[in-house]
């Protein structure tokens, strides 16, 4: 008889158990969790994979086309339009709680360059090397593109970032309890207890050209740009950080010296500086929607061809 209770007891216990699991994945789903963006690993590189349509949260779309852009369309080289590809951190990826269409580099061509056809290659967590080598390897492997603009943080600097160390999935194959998985994960490893996120590869970090000094990062950037600007106007443009703004700290960006034709490099600070800066940004480093949409006219009036 007092098994029996027992047995009834744990039984009850386990379903309000599994009841409340099942509650909490539906309002996690709805959120905006169990659907993580993937990355590849290849080209001593880590970006997007191809081809993601992800629901992110409070409903935002996070959607990668079929080059590995973060657009809503995919890309078509045999179409008559200009191209404008964006290159940069994850200033320029925009996160999870910005919507495909609310993003700068496509609100640029959707409303104020038409005769354009805009793509962006931003990564989050991207350095000097990773940006390099992510711009090199489009510029060969691209079939045909116009224009190249380049957007990052005044938090941007000389370095490497490896997948292995960021909270960037390869593979996400959880069956049951998407949400709840994304969760846990990301709180195990933002504890430094368990890295669920990707496949540990110590020869990542053993490529050839990782590590470089300063001097050699830099150098290869200006070469690459040099080698991509020469028939077009190309340009970097540099956000200050939310405590630049607060601080009056205008940070002599080491992109401010990449001094060569065709390419201009912008510090944002002045013009950011002069908006209501406190309601365009969602954190620190990054633009909420209303930035995004001001930040996409500011770069707008710098490129247009038409007041040149």
């Amino acid at each position: 008889m007092i098994y029996t209770k027992l047995f009834f007891n744990l039984s009850k216990f386990f379903i309000f158990f599994i009841l409340i699991l099942i509650l909490l994945e539906i309002f996690f789903r709805f959120v905006g969790f169990g659907s993580p963006i993937l990355y590849e690993v290849s080209n001593n590189n880590y970006y997007p994979k191809v081809s993601q349509e992800n629901r992110r949260f409070l409903g935002k779309f996070v959607n990668i086309n079929n080059v590995g852009m973060r657009s809503s369309y995919n890309w078509k080289n045999n179409n008559n339009k200009k191209k404008l590809i964006f290159f940069g951190d994850s200033v320029t990826f925009a996160g999870s709680y910005i919507d495909n269409k609310d993003v700068f580099a496509e609100k640029i061509c959707k409303i104020y360059l038409k005769n354009y056809e805009c793509g962006n290659f931003g990564v989050n967590g991207y350095f000097l090397e990773n940006l390099t080598e992510r711009i090199k390897y489009i510029h060969k492997e691209l079939e045909n593109y116009d224009r190249i603009v380049i957007v990052v943080s005044s938090s941007f600097y000389y370095g490497k970032s490896s997948i292995f160390d960021m909270p960037l999935y390869q593979k996400f194959n959880y069956k049951l309890f998407k949400s709840l998985n994304e969760i846990i994960n990301h709180i195990l490893f933002k504890h430094k207890i368990i890295n669920r996120y990707n496949n540990i590869n110590p020869n990542f970090e053993k490529k050839e050209n990782y590590g470089k000094s300063v001097e050699e990062q830099f150098s290869d950037f200006k070469n690459l740009m040099k080698q991509v600007s020469k028939n077009e106007k190309n340009y970097i443009f540099v956000l200050p950080t939310l405590e630049d703004l607060k601080l009056n700290n205008i940070k002599k960006h080491f992109l401010m010296k990449t001094n060569i034709n065709n390419l201009r490099v912008i510090n944002l600070y002045k013009d950011i500086k002069n908006l209501n800066y406190q309601d365009l940004y969602f954190n620190n480093a990054h633009l909420n929607e209303k930035g995004h949409d001001y930040l996409s006219k500011i770069i707008y009036e710098y490129i247009d061809e038409n007041k040149k």
